[in-house]
C-alpha cells in the first residue's frame, strides 16, 4: 500500500520578557487509502442452485457508502460452459447516459456496463443492470466482477474510487426428465380392452438418464419410490387379472428424479354370460315369406357386447361344410327350406374379443306350411263363413229371438192339444221400435 509521509514543522518563537520557548518538530503518518471513499459493488444473489435449462436474473448493486459517484465501468467474467446470458438490459438503471451499450459475449463469457450518472448519486443499493442467464450445464458456475472495473466520484476531477468487488458461486443441478413416453405393443391404444393378460411395456430414454423406477397397480395416480428399478427401457407381466391396470414409471437423471408417465391397460380374458337363443314360428310369416326368427341376447361384466354374429348351417351337409357367420342383430331371420334339418349358431362378442356361441335347431311345421299353402282359398272362405254364422248366432242370443222362439212352438202346441186360442205374445223389440204382437191361431 502506497503512503505519503508528510512532515509538519512548527515554529513557534514566543519572545517573552521573562522566558523563552524552544522550537519542536513534530513527523506525522497517514494512510492515503483512508483518504479516498470506498464504493462496493456486488452481485445478487451471491449463491444459489438453478436447473439446468432454467433461467434466472442476476442484479449489480453497487453501495457508494455515503459518497456521490457520477461513473462506473463495469466488467463482468462468467463460466461459458455453465452460463449463457439470454439479456443484458438495463432495466431501470440509475445510470442515464450510457456511454457504450451493455452488451455480452457467450463466446468469452463476457459483459459490460459502462455509462455516466449525471448530477451524482448517492445509494446504499443502486442498480446498474440486471443479467438473464440460462443454466447451459451442470456443475459450479461462477460470476465475478473484473479487477479491471472502475467506479468515479462525484468530484469534478473524475476521481476513481476505491472499489470492493463481490462474485457469485451458483450450483447448476441436473434437468429433472419430464414424464417418460410409454408405448406397449400388446395394448397399443389406452382406451380399448384386450383379452391379453400378459402385457409388455417400452419407453424412451432420454440423454443422460441414469435409471428408471415403475410400478404396476390398480390405482391411477401412483408414484414409484426413488429407486432405480432397472436401465432397461421395456418390461413385460405375466398372468394378470382382469380389470384395469396402470404402469407408472419416472426417470432419474443425476440427483434429480422427473415427473411420472402413466399408460392404462384395460384386460378382459371372460367370454359374455351364457344365453339360449329362441326360435319362434310365426303363422302370418310362414303362410307370405316362409321364415323363423330366432331371437337372442347376453351380457358382459366388463368390456360389454360389442356385437353379434349369426351363422346357418344344415345338419344334413357334410361335416367339412362350416356356416359363414354375418353380423347382425336380434332377432334373425332364417328361412324354411323344405326338408332342411337347421342349426342357428349365435356368437357373442364382447369388446376385449371374447366370444361365446349357443345354437338352437330350427324344426318349422313343414306339414302345417304345406296343407295352409295348398288350401289357402278354401281356409279363407271357411273363415270368413265362420265368421258371419258367428255374427248371426251372437244377434240372436243377444236379443233373446231364439228363446221367444222356442217359448211360441211350445205354447202353439200345447193349445193346439187342448183345442184353445192362446192369448196374443208379446215380443222384445229393438229400442225406439213398435211392440209387435202376434194374434192367436183360430182352432
Amino acid at each position: 500500500m502506497m503512503r505519503i509521509r508528510l512532515s509538519i514543522y512548527v515554529i513557534v518563537g514566543l519572545l517573552l520578557s521573562t522566558s523563552s520557548v524552544p522550537l519542536h518538530a513534530q513527523t506525522v503518518s497517514v494512510d492515503a487509502s483512508k483518504l479516498v471513499s470506498r464504493v462496493e459493488v456486488q452481485l445478487s444473489p451471491r449463491t444459489g442452485s438453478f436447473v439446468e435449462g432454467s433461467t434466472f436474473q442476476v442484479p449489480i448493486l453497487v453501495n457508494t457508502r455515503g459518497a456521490s459517484i457520477n461513473g462506473i465501468e463495469i466488467r463482468l467474467n462468467y463460466d461459458k460452459n455453465k452460463l449463457s446470458i439470454m439479456s443484458p438490459s438495463s432495466g431501470t438503471s440509475i445510470v442515464g447516459v450510457w456511454a457504450e451499450p451493455p452488451k455480452y459475449d457467450n463466446t468469452k463469457g463476457t459483459a459490460s456496463y459502462v455509462g455516466v450518472v449525471p448530477s451524482g448519486i448517492v445509494t446504499g443499493s443502486g442498480l446498474i443492470g440486471m443479467v438473464t442467464f440460462k443454466a447451459i450445464g451442470t456443475g459450479h458456475a461462477v460470476i465475478s466482477i473484473n479487477s479491471n472495473s472502475r467506479v468515479l466520484l462525484n468530484d469534478g476531477l473524475g476521481t476513481e474510487a476505491g472499489l470492493e468487488v463481490g462474485r457469485a458461486e451458483y450450483t447448476i443441478l441436473p434437468k429433472s426428465p419430464e414424464g417418460v413416453k410409454i408405448f406397449s405393443e400388446t395394448h397399443p391404444v389406452q382406451s380399448d380392452w384386450s383379452n391379453n393378460n400378459n402385457p409388455s411395456f417400452s419407453w424412451e430414454r432420454d440423454p443422460g438418464v441414469d435409471g428408471f423406477s415403475y410400478e404396476l397397480d390398480n390405482k391411477p395416480s401412483t408414484i414409484p419410490d426413488n429407486t432405480v428399478e432397472s436401465n432397461d427401457t421395456s418390461k413385460s407381466y405375466d398372468n394378470l387379472t382382469d380389470g384395469l391396470w396402470y404402469f407408472h414409471i419416472k426417470a432419474k437423471k443425476g440427483v434429480a428424479w422427473g415427473t411420472t408417465g402413466h399408460y392404462l391397460i384395460r384386460i378382459d380374458t371372460a367370454p359374455p354370460a351364457e344365453f339360449t337363443p329362441e326360435a319362434s314360428y310365426l303363422l302370418a310369416a310362414a303362410m307370405l315369406v316362409e321364415r323363423t326368427l330366432v331371437s337372442f341376447f347376453t351380457t358382459d361384466n366388463l368390456s360389454g357386447i360389442d356385437h353379434y354374429e349369426v351363422g346357418v348351417i344344415d345338419k344334413n351337409q357334410p361335416v367339412t361344410v362350416s356356416p359363414v357367420f354375418v353380423e347382425s342383430d336380434s332377432p334373425f331371420q332364417v328361412p324354411i327350406v323344405a326338408g332342411s334339418d337347421m342349426q342357428v349358431i349365435v356368437r357373442a362378442i364382447d369388446k376385449a374379443g371374447n366370444v361365446r356361441d349357443a345354437s338352437v335347431d330350427i324344426q318349422p311345421p313343414f306339414v302345417i306350411t304345406k296343407f295352409i299353402k295348398d288350401y289357402i282359398v278354401y281356409i279363407l272362405s271357411g273363415v270368413i263363413l265362420a265368421g258371419l254364422v258367428s255374427l248371426i248366432i251372437h244377434y240372436l242370443v243377444g236379443h233373446h229371438v231364439i228363446r221367444y222362439m222356442r217359448r211360441i212352438r211350445a205354447m202353439d202346441k200345447a193349445d193346439t192339444a187342448q183345442g184353445e186360442v192362446p192369448p196374443p205374445v208379446v215380443l222384445p223389440t229393438p229400442p225406439h221400435s213398435d211392440v209387435m204382437v202376434i194374434p192367436p191361431k183360430n182352432p
